[in-house]
């Protein structure tokens, strides 16, 4: 139960009292906090809704750089931001979530349906992280992902995307305002030295990953849908269950087919 709410000058104010207690949790748009059955159980909340310095949309070098507190809407209405990440802000079919939610929160939570995690995996974005000393650093999405028993406590300040990325993301649910029982992610990006080909899948319950077995071979050649079954059935993070959204067999046939209609798309140069 939350029974203290603090609101944060700065980012160095915010990641300091973060780092100063461990059953606090940032508050950025509200719309985790909010909901029926949220995921965040802590006593003290830090509310980063008046941080000036967490907003904000800008251009440097090759990249775009999106302060964490920006909304889905922000986002989607900035000239500067690109096409890829447009579309997949625009997974969010509520315009009243939209101005309510944030990129860092979305980040933050790591939701196995999340609408910007495949997209944000496939492009190779970067964050930059705060620690409670107010120094910062900078991770890739994935490395945020896979250690976040680490790094939970920092504050995401800022996320750095590529401007020259090609990604093609596609997204399966029941409804527009339904969250995603698959979103799948392809792309090409200049940021990464050993292979420039991206696929990242968010799959509701399961798991949050990149394939890259997948990728790295397909940087070779294009597969056939059998051929990536196979190797989906033996990747240890992507463990399917039968449930209302169908079989494992026909989760990987999907995930299958799926990945080569965007890998053809981002190849033939419909980025």
């Amino acid at each position: 139960m939350v029974d203290n709410l603090i609101l944060a000058q700065s980012a160095k104010e915010a990641a300091r009292l973060k780092g100063s207690n461990n059953k606090s949790a940032y508050l950025a748009g509200g719309t985790e906090i909010n909901r029926l059955g949220s995921t965040i159980n802590a006593r003290t909340l830090i509310s980063i809704g008046r941080v000036k310095e967490l907003d904000g949309i800008r251009e440097e070098d090759d990249a775009i750089l999106i302060g964490s507190m920006c909304t889905f809407q922000d986002i989607i209405e900035s000239p500067l931001t690109p096409a890829y990440l447009k579309e997949a802000c625009l997974f969010m079919g509520s315009r009243t979530k939209r101005n309510m939610a944030t990129i860092g929160g979305n980040i933050a939570l790591r939701r196995t349906d999340s609408y910007l995690y495949a997209t944000l995996l496939a492009c190779a974005a970067k964050l930059t992280l705060m620690g409670k000393s107010g120094k910062t650093e900078t991770r890739c999405v994935c490395c945020y992902l896979h250690k976040y028993e680490e790094l939970k406590d920092l504050l995401i300040t800022e996320i750095r995307v590529p401007k020259d990325a090609k990604v093609q993301t596609k997204r399966y649910s029941n409804t527009v305002q339904s969250h995603a029982v698959l979103t799948v992610a392809v792309g090409e990006t200049p940021w990464c030295e050993k292979s420039s080909l991206r696929i990242a899948v968010a799959a509701k319950n399961t798991a949050l990953t990149r394939l890259d077995d997948i990728s790295e071979a397909m940087e070779q050649k294009e597969l056939t849908d059998e051929e990536i079954i196979k190797n989906l059935k033996a990747n240890k993070e992507l463990k399917f269950k039968s449930d209302i959204y169908g079989s494992p067999e026909y989760k990987r046939y999907l995930l299958a087919v799926t990945i080569n209609d965007l890998y053809r798309k981002v190849r033939g140069g419909q980025g």
